[in-house]
């Protein structure tokens, strides 16, 4: 394992030269610290002996600086100055520098000019053609930004959230079955709800941190051991992706939760706001300023001791959480009430629509709006007039028989090219629900995309705009939109927005629900349900919801069957 100790510290001040780069360091740093991590993971000798033997120096390129930054890794773990770099820029501003066309210079230039902080903002800048027309940058660096988007793209190991989830939970369950933690809980991304994740985090509270570590890379789903360390261990799960466990005495847990859950961002916050107070906050604790520990037994002691209060893990992506007054009320997946957009055997759902209904009925839902496509999507068996009316005919025959459960006649409509609705208005007004969304002809221009979309979303028959900007996790991007049209053009026209909930969707993304959420725009959590395993999707949605800064009231079918359908009737 003492190669990997090699493997960490080069890594390490890989990340340093980056950073230091980014900051406008002197270049003659950026080189020495990237030497310094080339000379470390490839020395033969482990850097831990040589460190304790007082050898690191005789290593070419490694002088007092970079030796005494080795020593405070080995004994503490981290260092400091790494810690203050990294707390000058978002976590996601490195990405940009993997664009090697961009140089350090224009990326931090878009990151201080334009707020450019990540490959997705960069790619939507380039995508619109607003990159072109920053300063120092043009149409060709442009097209050539894109294309090496494209290929990080095809190389990024990412995972989506649901299957990072599964895999998060077996190991928690295996935490559990130890009986060594007295706590434990999934951290990192995953716990913050985003969409996508590289790496799974676990932070546990035991008497026994040693054991628990080393318990954890030998577990079978392990399919290699990367690192362990009295306190940590790292695997490469069977699955592909790589999970590190974190175990901390049971007095630095909530402050190794807090860490480890991140965002960085967040977490330089709140290490600024404890110096303000004279306090000193890192992954073991909260200390006064003769280095004493103040014991918080949670999370919310620690908040509260900085002047904070408990700020929800989907939260803490150093966006405006600071300003709170007070902990908000997220919604729960308790709080929705109704199953919108399923689809059954009358289209292209694999199980029929009493199974749909009394599954959706069994998990405690009220109602559930059935939604199969319509019949342009002949693709996907979409429904005829007649089709329509003998599905109503069974839809009435299930609610004659239930008394405590309602089965809503609706319809994914599709979105033509010129925006308008597939069926007439006549036939649309058969329907209780009504979801406009897109499935063909999606190549288009921004301007292309909004006009549709919004022309579809003044159709006086429209209720919900269904997935609205058409991505695919890790496979499609969907095709862009001017955002803030489409939310104004949402909240002028009664027009719900779709979360999305299929984890492979999880359509509209957090952030466009944060600003369309601040403009008056109401919400439906959809499962988008093709059988009823997918009836389970709705608690992605309810993720996504709550880092979208939703509360129940935001979520229209978080209410009873009546008021629900109320509030999608336009005038």
């Amino acid at each position: 394992m003492l190669e990997n100790a090699n493997r960490e510290i080069a890594d390490l001040f890989s990340e340093i030269a980056r950073l230091v780069e980014l900051d406008g360091g002197n270049p003659f740093k950026v080189r020495a610290y990237a030497q310094a991590a080339a000379v470390l993971g490839e020395s033969p000798e482990p850097v831990g002996r040589l460190a304790a033997e007082n050898r690191l120096q005789s290593l070419a390129g490694v002088g007092e600086a970079i030796a005494k930054k080795t020593g405070e890794w080995l004994e503490t773990g981290r260092v400091e100055f790494l810690e203050k770099l990294r707390a000058k820029f978002p976590d996601t501003v490195l990405d940009l520098l993997d664009v090697v066309e961009l140089g350090p210079k224009r990326v931090r230039a878009l990151w201080l000019e334009h707020g450019m902080d990540s490959l997705d903002m960069l790619r939507e800048a380039c995508l619109s053609g607003r990159f072109a027309g920053f300063k120092g940058c043009d149409a060709e660096l442009e097209g050539a930004v894109l294309r090496r988007l494209e290929e990080l793209e095809a190389h990024r190991v990412m995972f989506r959230t649901h299957q990072a989830r599964t895999e998060a939970e077996s190991l928690l369950a295996w935490v559990a079955d130890t009986g060594l933690a007295v706590e434990a809980e999934i951290a990192g991304s995953l716990r913050r709800r985003r969409e996508v994740v590289k790496d799974i985090k676990i932070v546990a509270a035991c008497a026994d941190p040693g054991a628990l570590a080393a318990g954890f890379t030998a577990t079978p789903k392990a399919a290699m051991v990367v690192s362990r360390r009295p306190d940590r261990g790292k695997v490469v799960l069977e699955a592909g992706m790589e999970a590190t466990l974190h175990a901390v005495p049971p007095g630095e847990y909530p402050a190794a939760l807090v860490h480890h859950t991140g965002s960085r961002a967040h977490n330089a916050l709140l290490r600024q706001r404890a110096a303000e107070r004279g306090l000193t906050l890192n992954e073991r604790g909260l200390f006064g300023a003769a280095g004493a520990p103040l014991p918080c037994a949670d999370e919310a002691g620690l908040y509260a001791a900085l002047g904070l209060p408990w700020i929800p893990p989907e939260l803490r992506e150093n966006l405006g959480e600071f300003e709170l007054a007070g902990t908000p009320r997220l919604v729960t997946p308790e709080e929705v009430r109704g199953v919108v957009h399923c689809h059954s055997d009358w289209s292209d759902g694999v199980d029929s629509l009493e199974r749909m209904a009394c599954a959706a009925r069994e998990l405690g839902y009220e109602y559930m709006a059935v939604t199969d496509h319509s019949r342009s999507a002949d693709y996907a068996n979409g429904l005829t007039p007649d089709r329509v009316a003998a599905q109503h005919v069974e839809i009435d025959r299930l609610n004659a028989a239930w008394g405590d459960f309602r089965l809503l006649k609706g319809i994914e409509s599709e979105i033509h090219p010129d925006g308008s609705l597939d069926y007439g208005d006549e036939m649309l007004s058969l329907f209780d629900v009504v979801i406009a969304s897109i499935h063909t002809e999606t190549d288009m221009t921004r301007r292309e995309a909004t006009r549709r979309v919004i022309r579809a979303i003044e159709h006086p028959k429209t209720m919900i705009l269904g997935h609205p900007t058409g991505r695919l996790l890790l496979a499609r991007h969907g095709y862009v939109l001017d955002m803030e049209k489409v939310a104004d053009a949402a909240a002028a026209n009664g027009v719900a927005l779709e979360i999305n909930a299929n984890p492979v969707r999880l359509d509209l993304d957090w952030r466009h629900v944060r600003r369309a959420r601040d403009k008056g725009v109401k919400f439906v959590i959809g499962p988008d349900a093709h059988r009823v395993r997918g009836l389970h999707n709705i608690p992605f949605g309810v993720g996504v919801a709550r880092k979208g800064w939703l509360g129940p009231e935001d979520v229209l079918n978080c209410r009873p069957v009546g008021e629900f359908l109320r509030c999608l009737r336009k005038g």
